[in-house]
Formats: structure tokens, sequence, C-alpha cells
């Protein structure tokens, strides 16, 4: 008799912004407000971190996630560095570790979990953007570079070109050192 286990995952963090905060009172708010709330909730929880992008932003963002949704993000630790792993997946972007992503794809845990809310959208132009530690794997200084450095990555036109856009469709042409130099020298907790 084989006995199987089937493997099932559950997000962990929030997938609708309702499941964070009062969306009727917020949606009262001018937008200038509304990331300021947003911000200002999550600047003292331990595994959050937050942004607010523009509406051009996210529909840029999920063009490019959807044409390359797979990138690597270094993060430097004592002994040198490790490397997280990111996988879009619609308005979700999972960071996991990635020897645990190159050994099993589907059951490798997420450290750091990035979801775009786009309810206030149509009415407001925003979307804002939380970013969650799962089970305190990365520290908060780091999720809140992973955050900055994802959104440049995929925003911005020279450098997703430069590396996400050539990491997934030209990999032989992929400087890996070069990429990691760069992002060290662009990208520090300190």
């Amino acid at each position: 008799m084989i006995l199987r286990r089937a493997f099932v995952f559950t997000y962990p963090c929030p997938r609708k912004m309702r499941e964070i905060v009062k969306l009727s009172l917020i949606e009262k708010e001018e937008p200038s407000e509304i990331k300021r709330i947003w911000n200002e909730y999550h600047l003292n929880r331990p595994n959050n971190v937050s942004t607010v992008i523009t509406a051009h932003q996210y529909d840029l963002l999920l063009r490019r996630t959807k044409a390359s949704p797979i990138f690597i993000f270094p993060l430097k630790r004592k002994a040198g560095h490790f490397v997280l792993v990111s996988q879009a997946q619609e308005k979700s972007n999972l960071l996991t570790y990635l020897e645990d992503f190159k050994k099993n794809p589907a059951t490798a845990t997420p450290y750091f979990v990035l979801t775009l809310f786009d309810e206030l959208l149509a009415k407001k132009g925003i979307v804002p953007v939380r970013g969650d530690i799962v089970d305190f794997l990365i520290a908060k200084p780091e999720a809140e570079l992973l955050l900055k450095a994802f959104l440049a990555h995929y925003i911005e036109g020279g450098l997703y070109e430069e590396t996400v856009q050539i990491f997934n469709h030209d990999p032989n042409n992929f400087n890996h050192q070069k990429y990691v130099d760069n992002f060290f020298n662009r990208f520090s907790t300190q």
C-alpha cells in the first residue's frame, strides 16, 4: 500500500483589503490620506511592510510580472548572502529560499509575500501594497529592502530590461555575479 501525502498551500497573509481595514471607511478618504493611514498602520507591525503605488505603476507591474514571473533577490547575512526567488501569482508575489525552490517549487515555504490590493484602483487610482514576513524568517529591515527592490526591478524601465527580462527570457546572458554586486551597491539594509 502506497500512502500519498497531498500538499496544500494556504496563503499566510490576507488576500483582500477588507481583511485588514474597514474598506467602507477608507474609501471616503483622499488618496494621500489613504497612503498615510495605510503606511502608519503597518509601521509598527513587526511582520509587515507597506507602500502605495499609482494606477500606472500597478498596470506596469502586473504586465511585467505576467511576462517575467520569476526573479531573484539576494539578502546579505553575516556569513555572506542567500537568495530568495520571487514567483508572481496574479496579485501576490511569493519569495522563497532559492535552495528550497530548487528542490521542489511546489513545497518551498515563502519567507515573504507581497500582496497588491486593487480594491481602490477604480475610485482612487492607487493600489496599497503589503509585505508579510512569514514566521519571522527575515527581519523587518530585510523586508523593507525586498519591497523597495522588488518594485524597483519591476517598475523602473532600465532596471527591468537589464535584469528581470534577461533572467526570464535570455537566461544564458544573465550575469549572476554582476547582478548581485550591482544589487548590493544599490540596495542596502544599513
